[in-house]
This record gives structure tokens, sequence and C-alpha cells, in this order.
């Protein structure tokens, strides 16, 4: 498990790297070709295509500017795991912290994030 568990925190750190870069494309190749995203308040983003445009509008329209994933715990075995995480998100008008939870499925090019939902820990603004 250790391995996985390095090779998780080395794609959390590639997925920083490439929101500092403004990458969606590269963002979308951590995932697998049939991952979902299940942001707060949105449907299921499905598919690797609508994985890249969910990141290039977040990239664009929410000024996402850094993603720093910390992992917390890996479990399972076998050709998936479950990690589960804490990220701090940094856009032009401001932060967010929260958790988040990913399913990471091995593939012939390697992990990839394959099932990624996630979710604040602030308080609602008013």
């Amino acid at each position: 498990m250790s391995e996985i568990r390095k090779t998780i925190e080395a794609n959390n750190k590639k997925f920083g790297e490439f929101v500092r870069k403004g990458d969606a494309k590269a963002l979308a190749s951590l995932y697998t070709r049939d991952a979902s995203l299940l942001p707060t308040g949105s449907v299921v983003v499905k598919g690797n295509e609508a994985v890249q445009e969910f990141w290039a509008g977040a990239i664009t329209g929410l000024k996402l500017k850094d993603a720093d994933l910390k992992t917390v715990e890996v479990v399972g075995e076998g050709d998936s795991v479950t990690e589960m995480g804490e990220y701090h998100l940094k856009m032009e008008q401001g932060e967010d912290k929260g958790k988040y939870m990913v399913v990471w499925k091995s593939t012939p090019e390697g992990w990839k994030l394959h099932w990624d939902i996630w979710n604040t820990s602030q308080a609602p603004t008013e």
C-alpha cells in the first residue's frame, strides 16, 4: 500500500502543478477515460472530455490559481483504492478548504482518479 500511496501523493502534486499552469488538458490526463466528478452544487460530470471542460471552467471562471491536496488515508486493494484527503484551493477572489474522497483505478497508464467528490469545510456565506 505504501507504494500506491506514494504514487497518489505524486499525482496530487502534479494536480497542483497543472492548476498553477492553468492546464486543464493535463489535469484531465490524471483521470480515467470514464471518470466521474461529483462537485458540490452540480450534476455528475462524466467522461474525460467533460472532466477537462469542468477544470477549464474552474480555471477561467473561478480563476482557480492553486490546489494543494493532502492525502489523509488510503484503503483498499487490487486495481482500485480509495483516498480520503484534505484540499486547499486558492482563487483570485479567495480560498476554499475542504475534504475529498477519490477512488483511484489502476490502468495501463498507471493509477488514475476515477471517482472524485469533494466539499467545503467552510461555513456558508450570506
